[in-house]
Order: C-alpha cells, then sequence, then structure tokens
C-alpha cells in the first residue's frame, strides 16, 4: 500500500510521525509496506526525513521508504545524504510517466537507474488520453477527469492536449490496437511496463475494461508481430524537463500547498547566486 505525507504540510519529523500513526490506527495495521513522500520539501533538511524515515522502519512501523515527484538532483542529493548519514536509502520513485509524457528521461530515470531505485509511473494512461476515449477538438464529458471540475486535472488534460504530437501519438497506439486486436490501454501499458528501470505502473482507472478486456493484459502485447508493437524508440519524445514537478514545488514553496489550480504558464527564471 502507499501512504503518504500530506501534500502541503512540511516533512518535519514531529509531523511524520503524527502522520503515520494515524495512518496505521486508520488503516488498522502494524506496519505499512512502502511509505512514500508525495514530494520535496524546501523548507526542511532532508536530514531530518531521512531521520525519521530510518527511525519508522527500525521501530517496525514501515517496511520500506519511497520518493515521488522528486527532481534529479533532488532524488541524488537525499540518496548521497542517507548514505553518508548510514540510514536506510530509500527504494522507489513515483514519478509520471507515459507515451505522452516522457520529460521524466531526461534526469529522473537515469538519476533513479543509477542508484538501483525502483520506478513507480504514476498516470501511465497520461489521464485516459491513451485509452482512445478522447478525439481532438472535442470537449471531454464531465465524468472523465479531463472534464471534471478539478483545475489541476482540466490543466494537466489541457496540456496533454494541446500538442499535435501527442495526438500523433495516440492515433499509433489506436492504430496498434486494432492491428493486434487488444485495446489502447493494453499497448500503452505493456510499453510503460516495459520500459528500462520501471517495477511497475501505477493508474487509477475508473472501470475495469479501460485496462483490461477480452482476457488480455499488457504482457500479452509482447506476442504481437514486432511490426505492430509500440516502437521502442519515442513516438513523440518530449524535448522539455519535468514542468509537473517543477510546477508543482512551485507552487509548494509559495504556499500554495495543495491548491488545485494550474500553475502559471510563464514565469520568470530563478536568479542564480
Amino acid at each position: 500500500m502507499r501512504i503518504t505525507a500530506s501534500v502541503g504540510c512540511w516533512t518535519t519529523g514531529r509531523h511524520l510521525t503524527r502522520a503515520l500513526d494515524a495512518s496505521l490506527r486508520r488503516l488498522g495495521v502494524e506496519t505499512i509496506d512502502l511509505y512514500q513522500l508525495h514530494g520535496w520539501d524546501t523548507h526542511i533538511p532532508v536530514e531530518e526525513t531521512l531521520s525519521f524515515l530510518d527511525d519508522a522502519i527500525r521501530a517496525g512501523k514501515i517496511h520500506h521508504a519511497g520518493l515521488s515527484n522528486f527532481t534529479g538532483w533532488q532524488l541524488q542529493l537525499t540518496v548521497s545524504t542517507a548514505k553518508a548519514m548510514g540510514v536506510h536509502v530509500p527504494l522507489t520513485l513515483q514519478q509520471q510517466y507515459s507515451l505522452l509524457s516522457r520529460e521524466s528521461e531526461f534526469e529522473m530515470i537515469p538519476a533513479a537507474r543509477h542508484n538501483n531505485i525502483g520506478l513507480l509511473p504514476w498516470s501511465p494512461l497520461a489521464g485516459g488520453l491513451l485509452t482512445g476515449k478522447y478525439q481532438r477538438g472535442t470537449t471531454p464529458a464531465p465524468d472523465p477527469r479531463a472534464g471534471s471540475d478539478d483545475a489541476l486535472y482540466r490543466w494537466v488534460s489541457a496540456e496533454y492536449a494541446s500538442l499535435d504530437r501527442n495526438w500523433a501519438t495516440i492515433d499509433q497506439v489506436v492504430r496498434i490496437a486494432a492491428e493486434i486486436g487488444t485495446t489502447p490501454a493494453q499497448v500503452a501499458l505493456s510499453w510503460i511496463a516495459d520500459r528500462p528501470g520501471v517495477t511497475a505502473p501505477i493508474f487509477g482507472a475508473r472501470r475495469r475494461p479501460r485496462s483490461r478486456s477480452r482476457g488480455r493484459g499488457p504482457a500479452d502485447v509482447d506476442r504481437a508481430p514486432r511490426s505492430t508493437q509500440v516502437p521502442r524508440r519515442p513516438l513523440a519524445a518530449s524535448v522539455r524537463p519535468d514542468r509537473f514537478t517543477r510546477d508543482v514545488q512551485w507552487r509548494w514553496r509559495r504556499g500554495a500547498g495543495a491548491a488545485r489550480g494550474a500553475p502559471p504558464r510563464t514565469r520568470a527564471a530563478p536568479r542564480r547566486t
């Protein structure tokens, strides 16, 4: 199971201890298998957070610790500091990653693989766009995430839909699925599960048929003819750093916490000192 510290709250040892104990009581368990920090905290020394995680592991409250929504340098600093302190090193990185969101290939995934950290991609279906249910230029229905009242979901979906290369990728996934008799979701999940460093993708499909149908799973796509498989080289590779992680952390640094709104599209770059 995945338990995270409350988004927008500082990751002090005191806060995390209270949050962890409360989670254990709510779940009615004595130990949590995997406890992941939801994001980087610029306000709290990483040594304090790592000391808490190590104490929690030694106390038997958690088995393993992990990270989520970290940049490459933040992950490396965390791992290097943990080794220098002689405490437990985080074992997982949960990061946004899909055929439409490949920014993590810039530095986050290489950093994770260098440190033998397992990758747990979230949103591998790109908010549902890789299921083939959305059409270019149409307004999403209210039920899916893209059409919900949540400003963050709408912003992310609009970002995906604004790029021609994303629609070209979706068209290819839909074509391949039709040729091998499976669903676009299965093709997308097969691709992500086969990426170097990936331990297991995490997706939040609301309906079972979106990710599995006709008695076949993502692994079955590997048995399709090579000519119809998703190419291992990028269909539509991104060429910019991980904007989602950067923008979310930008909000947290300014006290927005878990505000569910779209980050500004442009802003001045931070000054170097």
